[in-house]
């Protein structure tokens, strides 16, 4: 799920033209070809014990459901909404985690996916509130991870891409809720009034 890195668009109108789609960084061809080859790592590890999938959403929602079409079709599958800013700035903290259901999570083997891996806030606190509810083991799924150094200590068992420390959006990743839907993931910045109106076109 989205965290940290968004305030920097908190001076720009949502539905306004103060913003530029960027180049693509990852394609929907390597996200696909990377998501089958996570896929053959999952299943060998889980090979000899059942688990739980549970996803994070908004934005680990395509993700998700590319990646258990290669999964076991008995996996278990379960999501849990959270948000770690309002509007476009960090919280600080992760609310949702109370809605954990403990009778679903006790016992049993969890990987958790989410879509990117930012500051680490999300993934430490999802991790101290499964083990609470009594999970036997959890791992960690991501899509995305940043190359920063400002990262609380967790390592993700599986990444499927490192990214550089810039804001992207697309194939579930947004900006203020738009832009989940692109099919690839483009890099995504805000423009001042003089860069816009440099730009020619507009974002559909």
């Amino acid at each position: 799920m989205r965290e940290e890195g968004m305030s920097g668009f908190k001076d720009y109108p949502k539905m306004g033209r103060h913003y530029k789609l960027g180049k693509v960084l990852l394609s929907r061809e390597a996200i696909q070809k990377r998501i089958v080859e996570l896929s053959v790592e999952i299943r060998k590890a889980y090979r000899k014990k059942p688990f739980l999938v549970l996803g994070l959403l908004n934005g680990s929602l395509f993700f998700v459901a590319d990646l258990l079409r290669n999964l076991p079709i008995r996996t278990e599958v379960e999501f849990l909404q959270l948000k770690s800013y309002s509007g476009t700035s960090s919280r600080g903290y992760v609310q949702g985690l109370e809605l954990i259901d403990k009778k679903k999570i006790a016992s049993k083997n969890i990987l958790v996916i989410d879509d990117i891996l930012d500051s680490g806030l999300t993934l430490s606190a999802v991790k101290e509130a499964l083990y609470k509810a009594g999970a036997s083991a959890v791992e960690f799924c991501v899509l995305l991870k940043k190359k920063k150094k400002e990262q609380l200590p967790i390592e993700p068992r599986w990444v499927g891409f490192e990214i550089p420390d810039e804001f992207v959006v697309g194939y579930g990743l947004d900006f203020e809720g738009m832009f989940r839907g692109l099919k690839s993931i483009h890099s995504f910045s805000t423009l001042g009034k003089e860069d816009e109106k440099k730009e020619e076109g507009s974002l559909p």
